[in-house]
């Protein structure tokens, strides 16, 4: 399981992302993905079952697929930015979910770092 989550982590650095995206959602999607998991479980350890299971899920539940690269990546990349955003909201650190998904300052490590 572990092996088949880091190919998916690195086929999704390799692809190209077909639709543009306003520079507050920089990256891939897989990328936030694995941000909104990290936000959700309070955890940057990828390789736990717990963290699997939730990029899995959360990549199928947004039709993300890094083997694929899809049209819908932006948008895709817009609604877990809007997630990963609502978590920093709800924590206080940020003021509002809208001015966090516009601005091109407010984006997860996981994502400014290719992955890493």
């Amino acid at each position: 399981m572990r092996s088949i989550l880091i190919a998916l982590v690195l086929a999704s650095t390799s692809l190209p992302t077909l639709a543009a995206c306003p520079a507050g959602a920089p990256g891939e999607p897989m990328h936030w993905v694995i941000a909104v998991c990290q936000q959700r479980n309070e955890s940057d350890e990828i390789e736990s079952p717990k963290m699997q299971s939730c990029i899995f899920a959360t990549a199928k539940a947004n039709k993300i697929d890094p083997a694929k690269p899809s049209a819908k990546a932006c948008s895709a990349k817009l609604k877990l930015k809007a997630e990963w955003c609502r978590g920093m909201k709800k924590d206080g650190l940020i003021d509002s979910v809208d001015g966090c998904v516009r601005s091109a300052d407010t984006v997860p490590d996981v994502v400014t770092q290719g992955g890493a």
